[in-house]
């Protein structure tokens, strides 16, 4: 509940404190007072749009803070608004985010006014009061719906997939062969362009060669022969200096290399053969692939995973069959998973909102509206029969199939009809009120009630004035009212008053008790000049409610 409210340089405020208890808290002033400012105030603590002209004349900025205490915890929320239309947000001393405070607010506020009016007329608004009050989710409902839209839509990309890559498989077929016929690989084109600059100087290599196998090997006077002289010469050393033994071990390996050279170069040369046909061949192969790589915009690598595309694409094509099954399958299990948790959604809102209508209308009933019939339009269940990739997915979607909308019959025999339709403002004001009074065993968040009672009189506001003093047993209600029925049933009475002094205009607001408050009770019944007989039918009033003996002045 909030403990005490503290408003700064906003508005027509300079500096009010409000100190809240359990119970009904009513606020009352005349028109224009402010009282909505107060409202105001806790809206901006709830991440209300700021308006620019929400800063007093002459301050730097508005402040609004508010103790509340939930769960046996103290929570202090403080909003700071400036006039360059910025503004800070503080939970219990520590710089928070707008979102965090809202996050936090939401859950110790409840305001209904105009705003709520707004959602009892709108059918999505409706339906999100009645499940919201059933404890219902549609996460999972949502979570179903998206893996069907998935599959469905997959199962529509196959048939797609299928009928093009059917329409074009010779196309796709005859590339596919191009490619393989190229023998496309990575890094193909340097190496043919290697191999061609081998075989187009093949004769000069070749000799090459053998000039180097006559200097290694074959001739007079060659590295080999030398070599074989130094071991020989080695060995005699180390025969009388055994320390350059290891210098055998050398010159071995040498001569080994040499040998292993030879052999490497004596092999080569035979492929060293000057041949026409290849170098035509190699430079054929070496314009093709350059010629797909134009054609295709691709190098070597893109090249193969252009093959790839293609022969999943001619697999399409060739396992069609079996693909639009599995994934018809896919989509048929996903839908029967969809369809099965809408209807325990629905059974579960159908079976709940059968009892809220009861209840509702047991409520109107005590409210003074007898003969009032109040109903929720919806589904009972769902069924859909194409479940092929032809279905309308956007139809079935759960905003589609849990639409529905609250119903009223005001008069005995009169056919029902949307309340948005026929509801007057009061009538409104006592459906809001029986919603609520379902909602009091789950209600913890201060309740605060903004001129709800509009265009109310009669034993209907005394009706009205009842239904709030019931619902603040439960939890915490701060109502904004004109009805002295209500007042004369608050717990605790404020009155905000407004002053003109010099230039400036000023708001305070007063707890009353006694006979201040007999006397803001008379003035709300008889006016600013009321007659004895008001004041003693406003202190009549008063002691009746509370109790309490209220003495003179």
């Amino acid at each position: 509940m909030i403990e005490f409210l503290k408003i700064s340089s906003m508005a027509i405020f300079d500096e009010l404190s409000m100190e809240f208890n359990e119970g009904l808290n009513c606020i009352t002033g005349e028109t224009g007072a402010g009282k909505s400012l107060v409202i105001g105030a806790l809206t901006l603590l709830m991440g209300a749009k700021i308006q620019s002209d929400l800063v007093r004349p002459g301050s730097d900025n508005a402040v609004i803070e508010a103790l509340f205490s939930a769960a046996g915890d103290e929570v202090v929320l403080r909003r700071e608004i400036y006039a360059t239309g910025r503004s800070r947000c503080f939970i219990n001393g520590e710089l928070a985010t707008l979102a965090q405070l809202c996050a936090i607010s939401s859950e110790l506020i409840n305001i209904y006014g105009q705003h709520q009016y707004q959602d009892l007329l709108n059918p999505i608004g409706q339906i999100r009061i009645l499940e919201e009050m059933a404890l219902l989710s549609r996460d999972d409902l949502e979570q179903k719906y998206a893996v069907l839209k998935k599959a469905h839509a997959k199962l529509n990309d196959i048939k797609s997939a299928v009928a093009f890559y059917t329409s074009e498989r010779n196309d796709l077929e005859y590339k596919l062969t191009e490619l393989h016929a190229a023998g496309v690989a990575a890094g193909l084109e340097d190496m043919l362009e290697s191999e061609l600059g081998i075989a187009q100087c093949a004769a000069d290599l070749k000799l090459a060669a053998h000039q180097t196998l006559e200097y290694l090997y074959s001739g007079n006077s060659c590295i080999m022969d030398l070599s074989a002289t130094v071991k020989k010469l080695i060995d005699e050393i180390v025969c009388r200096d055994p320390t350059l033994k290891e210098t055998q071990s050398t010159i071995d390996n040498i001569i080994v290399q040499i040998e292993d050279l030879a052999l490497i170069l004596r092999e080569r040369t035979k492929s060293y053969e000057y041949d026409p046909e290849r170098i035509e061949d190699l430079q054929n192969r070496l314009h093709l692939i350059r010629d797909l790589k134009r054609k295709y915009q691709k190098d070597e690598n893109g090249l193969l995973e252009t093959i790839k595309d293609l022969e999943k694409q001619i697999n399409i094509v060739e396992d069609s069959s079996l693909l639009i099954e599995d994934a018809r399958d896919s989509q048929f299990k996903a839908f029967k998973e969809y369809s099965t948790a809408l209807n325990d959604f629905l059974a579960k809102r159908n079976a709940f909102s059968q009892e809220l209508s009861e209840n509702i209308n047991r409520e109107l009933s005590q409210l003074g509206m007898p003969g009032t019939k109040f109903s929720i339009y919806q589904l009972d269940s769902f069924e859909y029969v194409d479940t092929d990739s032809d279905m309308d997915i956007n139809s079935i979607s759960p905003a589609k199939i849990l639409q529905g909308e609250f119903l009223i019959s005001t008069n005995v025999g009169q056919k029902m009809q949307p309340l948005a339709r026929i509801a007057s403002g009061g009538e409104l004001s006592r459906v809001m009120l029986s919603i609520k009074a379902q909602q009091k065993s789950l209600q913890y968040a201060t309740m605060i009630f903004d001129e709800i009672d509009s265009g109310i009189s009669g034993q209907t506001a005394i009706m009205i004035a009842n239904k709030l003093k019931e619902l603040s047993e439960h939890a915490q209600a701060i109502v904004i009212t004109h009805l002295h029925q209500v007042a004369s049933l608050a717990d605790f009475h404020y009155v905000i008053t407004k002053n003109v002094k010099g230039n400036k205009t000023l708001a305070t607001i007063n707890k009353v008790s006694e006979m201040d408050r007999v006397m803001e009770l008379a003035r709300m019944m008889g006016g600013r000049k009321p007659s004895s007989t008001v004041i003693a039918h406003a202190k009549e009033l008063i002691q009746e409610n509370s109790g309490q003996i209220i003495h003179e002045y």
